[in-house]
């Protein structure tokens, strides 16, 4: 969990400059974030439950680890800190999916994220996951077409991210 300013990037994804969450969303500051979804050899994803103590999305089901990018750090970079802070995992081999732009409103938080998206394939035996209690309140495995049924019936349920991401590449 850092709390180093995040990087601020201009309209091509090229870094200006960092910030506070809380100041880019407030004022609409385009940023990066990375979101990482974790598949079993029989292709059931990882998601994780946010911790009802996060200022964003609290108790809401996300990807398997997500996370803004610090400034100076690279999206790469950005995406194995966030698998250590949130599940203890380190090291790991990801596979690029994809990136996209979106915006988001949430009360007074005005979010414009550039997204890169992974995927990291677990083979048995699994690992052991780390949850730190300020971060992850539960994980599951679930089918991914038990995750759309999620999003379709129960869209308050979800993060803004996961839907993203199962809509995009899922």
């Amino acid at each position: 969990m850092s709390n180093l300013p995040i990087q601020i990037v201009d309209q091509d994804d090229k870094p200006v400059g960092g910030a506070t969450k809380q100041v880019a969303w407030r004022a609409g500051l385009l940023h990066r974030i990375v979101r990482i979804s974790i598949l079993d050899e029989n292709g059931n994803m990882l998601i994780q439950q946010r911790s009802d103590q996060k200022e964003l999305f609290p108790g809401r089901w996300d990807n398997s680890a997500a996370g803004h990018v610090d400034e100076g750090e690279t999206y790469d970079h950005a995406a194995q800190r966030e698998l250590g802070e949130e599940l203890g995992l380190h090291d790991m081999p990801l596979e690029l999916l994809g990136n996209y732009y979106v915006e988001v409103e949430d009360d007074w938080r005005i979010m414009k994220r550039f997204t890169r998206s992974y995927k990291l394939v677990l083979t048995k035996p699994l690992p052991e996951f780390r949850l730190p209690a300020e971060e992850v309140a539960a994980t599951s495995w679930m089918k991914i077409d038990d995750i759309h049924q999620l999003i379709t019936n129960h869209p308050e349920q979800v993060t803004d991210g996961l839907t993203q991401v199962i809509e995009r590449y899922f």
